[in-house]
């Protein structure tokens, strides 16, 4: 009985080294935005973003549906959901596309959720290297790329799995803080989830923000 208990825990601590190992290597070299942090406060920071060009879906639905969904979108066009841009005729806003070719786009993180009224706009950042004229075209009218401009936010960041509640309250925490603080919120919650899936809870960095004045 005691041998079998033995072989259970080490077949579990083998399974826990491989599941940390295999999550941090996933994210290894994985490419985020670049920012200064300009002050630490209790629990959050101010930062300052530089700009970025970001590949971005706006969903309809719950919190929760329109990350699954999002992230999808944004999945298959780095993935290969694609067409490269051949040349742009000037006379007019009519994209002309040659051939169709697909390419893969490095994966980014975090993965970017923001509210608006009636929806959630998703978003992954692109690859640095690329710029407006070398990004693959996307197929279709979802998938739109856009450019991020300069910013200055505030940053709570927690740990654990990002559920709506535990979202909701580290929403309203960062709200609090702002105002205790005397800073002005000038944007629509939003969220950053930099793991994938399988990540165990205690790995995982999440991120509630707010642009600021």
């Amino acid at each position: 009985m005691r041998k079998r208990v033995f072989m259970i825990l080490v077949v579990l601590i083998i399974f826990g080294i491989i599941w940390v190992g295999y999550s941090y290597l996933s994210v290894r070299g994985i490419e985020h935005p670049q920012y200064t942090v300009l002050k630490k406060h209790r629990g959050y920071e101010i930062r300052e973003y530089d700009a970025y060009l970001a590949a971005e879906v706006d969903v309809e639905g719950t919190q929760k549906e329109s990350l699954s969904r999002g992230f999808k979108l944004l999945f298959d066009y780095i993935s290969g959901s694609n067409e490269k841009q051949v040349s742009i005729k000037m006379t007019a806003p009519v994209l002309q596309q040659g051939e169709e070719k697909s390419e893969r786009i490095a994966m980014t993180a975090p993965v970017m959720q923001e509210q608006r009224e009636e929806s959630f706009v998703v978003s992954f950042m692109m690859p640095s290297n690329y710029t407006f004229d070398t990004l693959p075209v996307p197929k279709g009218q979802e998938v739109k790329i856009v450019q991020r401009e300069k910013k200055k936010a505030a940053v709570l960041r927690f740990a654990g799995y990002a559920t709506d509640e535990r979202i909701k309250k580290k929403q309203e925490r960062l709200k609090k803080y702002l105002d205790e603080n005397g800073y002005q919120a000038i944007s629509s919650f939003q969220l950053a989830l930099y793991n994938p899936p399988w990540t165990p809870p205690f790995m995982r960095r999440n991120e509630v923000i707010y642009e600021v004045k």
